[in-house]
């Protein structure tokens, strides 16, 4: 077996689960820390002026990152080899087929890609909730609900094919 084949089949593929349980801290950092950051910034500005918005909004972004980073299950490495194109083929058939791809390296980045998935619609899901608790406490922040409700609905849309293909794997894993 040649190196890049090897390094993707080291670490097993988390579950839906695993992936869910792990990025939860992540997403209790955003929506706290965000209603949080503004409810400071209108308590400690007199003038209530946005100047500090975008590097507060940035730092709770960040801080949200770097605690997903700690907190992530560990996974394979995605071999380079493999194309999106595999990828969508093989997560729609495992969907409706529950029959998963036969190359290991396209089996682990369809698994790999559906955990960023969830962890994507945790994360979108987490921003929407802060937003609207800091719109609560500055009401300007109303106007930015729709584009990430949006983006929270298309997240939902497709972590369901996520959900779907790590059952399905872990499921054949169980039983050879």
């Amino acid at each position: 077996m040649d190196q890049p084949a090897q390094a993707t089949t080291e670490l097993p593929v988390p579950t839906a689960d695993q992936v869910l349980v792990r990025v939860l801290p992540a997403g209790a950092v955003m929506a706290i820390g965000l209603p949080l950051a503004t409810w400071w910034l209108l308590d400690a500005s007199s003038d209530g002026s946005p100047s500090w918005w975008l590097l507060i909004l940035v730092a709770t972004v960040g801080l949200s990152a770097i605690v997903q980073r700690y907190t992530s299950p560990p996974r394979p490495h995605i071999d380079q080899r493999t194309g999106q194109a595999q990828w969508a083929s093989a997560t729609t058939t495992a969907v409706r087929t529950g029959e998963l791809p036969a190359c290991p390296e396209v089996r682990t980045a369809v698994g790999v890609a559906a955990c960023v998935g969830i962890e994507g619609l945790v994360g979108s899901a987490a921003l929407l909730v802060a937003i609207a608790f800091s719109a609560l406490i500055r009401p300007d922040l109303w106007t930015a609900l729709p584009p990430v409700t949006v983006l929270t609905g298309m997240a939902a849309f497709h972590v369901r094919r996520s959900w779907a293909y790590l059952r399905a794997l872990h499921t054949a894993e169980r039983t050879g």
